[in-house]
């Protein structure tokens, strides 16, 4: 097995399959972060620049994953994740952040409706494929 680790941003790991000499593919497995915008939306860029305009760094996306964390209290108040997009050109994959807000009526939340949240540092898991 072959463990190659590499950085050009966001971090990224490669593994071939054991026992191949020349594995036909290469899975690889990047991580990153991206922060959500005035829409609620985080995008992370996994491209050989970060940028939308970069060259990327997969032929397929097979899994993606989305995770957000916080430390509020109020468990209305806390943002949630959830996976929004994996483009078509393999690029960059997508995560909308909400909370819940509503009215309180005898202690209990009703009326509720999804609220984007600004700000919010995503954790993103993607597992792809290179031909090599």
């Amino acid at each position: 097995m072959s463990i190659e680790l590499f950085s050009p941003a966001p971090t990224a790991i490669r593994v071939f399959k054991v026992g191949e000499p020349n594995p036909k593919k290469v899975k690889q497995m990047i991580y990153g972060q991206a922060t959500s915008d005035a829409n609620g939306i985080a995008k992370i860029y996994f491209t050989d620049n970060g940028l939308a305009d970069g060259n990327s760094l997969l032929q397929t996306i097979d899994y993606a994953v989305a995770s957000v964390y916080s430390t509020n209290s109020t468990i209305n108040a806390r943002p949630r994740v959830q996976m929004r997009e994996k483009n078509i050109t393999k690029k960059y994959v997508s995560a909308n952040v909400t909370n819940i807000s509503g009215v309180t009526l005898l202690g209990v939340t009703v009326l509720g409706s999804e609220n984007p949240v600004s700000g919010a540092i995503v954790d993103f898991m993607i597992l792809g494929s290179l031909n090599s």
